[in-house]
């Protein structure tokens, strides 16, 4: 009857394809430039005496209704009365709630509770008040809120399962046509089999695969560069001792092993000239390899089947760069998310990007990049052409700004071993101090590989899993920083970020603030000869200062 008026009227799902309308991110734009109307109202203004009209439908909805209630309750009776357990009375949909993925911000202080603090107003500069407006990391729990969960409460919840079984690779959210069905469907499904999975079903199904193949675990060679321990190898030399058969290879080859060998080695052109024949003869000296035995065993590392291309780094940029460089990308992006920042270019609408800058740093900085330098390279491999660049600790702070952040603030890469975040941290909260910033990037970066686990092994510096084993501990029993039976640091592999910005700065343009830097520094240690040798700590940074 409405609309033989000439009045458009909505169905529940119509009016939410249209409120869902208003959030697609064009519109957003829009939004940002001037306002949007969105006139819902379907034409009702133009409909004379129009409140006695929707009061006469409505009399007449209300009545069709009731008759509908007194009929359904009459037929169900007479069903009670035919099959006296009234088993399928009632029809059923079997339906699962679904999880509640969120941000959570800290919640804003109301005006009056902080009416005690009224007199304190305008005694603090707060340009000099470095604030964490954000935080984020790649880890081997995930993420910064998965990681919690684990390390807090001893379990995932329903989301943190979710979360970490997509980082993982085990599911994928589909929005279309499933092949098995050709039905619409949106939701998750199995990264394998495609089929259709229900959010409460996902942890069920998924925590036990998530809980081995995260955290500080038995090392799994694709997460480690290829460094299997069970199969550490060595080249050794060894001195044949009788000619040994021909093989063919390149002309280039060829002259290759001549230069190398002298006259241990004869080199011939094959018949037909299409290669030539090398045979090693007695005393050349040849390099085997052998696997020898590893007492590291156990690292901290990224969730298995971890990859950047999931969280929509492209294809090109990741074989483009180092491991840690994505790790840095990907924590960076969740500190900007919980800094309220979608868009790092929003930050330009309140500061200059002269007052944006950058501190990442890291304490080896590319280990692939490293790895194929020395060993690869050395090895004969093919490698890419830029791996040097990728091996400074610098690089990994200008992909950021490269390929993120776009600012021309202070730049200053900090290198500390197991304190390099300390030392980022310390030195964006003197650019802030200074005034030649107002938003830092601060952070670090380390991978995990062969190399260094086997020189920290060989110092004494780091857990043996072997000797840790053999007492009775399981992996997640192998870091204990803070106990009397600890027996060396836990290497592990991942990225941590922090966005500081004055406070004034988080002020204006309404950033949420996790926490105040109260005060931070470094200090020297006394004179001596070993490098990892403990000083004293904060007692460092304390001192007398005589009051004017």
């Amino acid at each position: 009857e409405v609309e033989a008026m000439g009045v458009r009227t909505f169905s529940t799902r119509e009016m939410a394809f249209n409120i869902l309308g208003l959030l697609h991110p064009q519109v957003i734009d829009i939004a940002h430039r001037e306002p949007v109307w969105a006139d819902f109202g379907g034409g009702m203004e133009r409909v004379p005496g129009l409140g006695a009209v929707l009061k006469r439908v409505r009399a007449t909805i209300d009545q069709e209704s009731a008759t509908r209630r007194l009929v359904a309750k009459e037929d169900a009776l007479a069903f009670m009365a035919l099959y006296p357990g009234g088993g399928g009375a009632t029809p059923t949909q079997d339906m699962s709630p679904l999880a509640k993925h969120r941000h959570y911000f800290p919640a804003a202080r109301d005006y009056d509770s902080l009416a005690h603090l009224h007199d304190l107003q305008g005694m603090v500069n707060l340009d000099k008040v470095v604030v964490v407006t954000g935080y984020g990391e790649v880890s081997p729990h995930g993420n910064a809120a998965t990681r919690w969960e684990a390390e807090a409460y001893g379990e995932l919840s329903v989301e943190g399962c979710i979360e970490l079984a997509w980082i993982m690779g085990l599911i994928r959210h589909a929005n279309g046509p499933l092949p098995s069905t050709s039905k619409h469907y949106t939701g998750w499904v199995d990264a394998r089999s495609g089929d259709p999975i229900r959010d409460a079903d996902i942890k069920p199904r998924y925590e036990e695969y998530i809980r081995t193949h995260t955290g500080i675990r038995l090392i799994e060679p694709e997460l480690a560069l290829g460094y299997d321990p069970a199969k550490k190898q060595v080249l050794r030399e060894v001195q044949i001792e009788h000619d040994m058969e021909p093989f063919e290879a390149a002309a280039e080859d060829a002259a290759a092993y001549k230069r190398s060998n002298g006259d241990r080695v004869d080199v011939w052109e094959s018949a037909g000239g299409a290669s030539w024949s090398v045979r090693f003869l007695k005393g050349a000296l040849i390099r085997v390899p052998a696997a020898v035995n590893a007492t590291r065993l156990v690292a901290a590392l990224l969730p298995t089947g971890w990859d950047a291309g999931r969280f929509g780094i492209p294809e090109d940029v990741i074989r483009q760069v180092d491991p840690v460089t994505l790790y840095v990308l990907v924590a960076t992006v969740e500190a900007l998310v919980r800094s309220g920042i979608t868009d790092p270019y929003e930050l330009y609408q309140h500061v200059h990007i002269s007052e944006v800058g950058n501190t990442i740093g890291s304490g080896l900085g590319g280990a692939q990049a490293l790895q194929d330098m020395f060993w690869n390279r050395g090895n004969d491999r093919e490698i890419r052409s830029d791996a040097l660049q990728e091996t400074f600790i610098s690089t990994i702070q200008a992909w950021v700004n490269m390929l993120l952040m776009s600012s021309a603030g202070p730049v200053k890469p900090s290198v500390g071993a197991c304190a390099t975040t300390v030392l980022s941290i310390d030195t964006a909260v003197d650019a802030i101090h200074a005034g030649k910033a107002k938003v830092m990037i601060a952070g670090g970066v380390e991978d995990f590989c062969e190399e260094p686990s086997t020189e920290f092994a060989s110092m004494g510096a780091t857990s043996n899993a072997v000797d840790e084993f053999a007492k009775g501990r399981v992996p997640s029993e192998m870091c204990r920083p803070c106990t009397s039976t600890r027996s060396g640091f836990m290497e592990g592999q991942g990225a941590g970020v922090v966005v500081l910005m004055s406070a004034s700065t988080a002020i204006a343009c309404g950033a949420p603030i996790y926490g105040i830097i109260g005060m931070s520094a470094t200090a020297t240690d006394k004179q001596g000869r070993s490098v990892p040798a403990p000083g004293k700590g904060v007692l460092g940074s304390a001192r007398e200062v005589a009051s004017s």
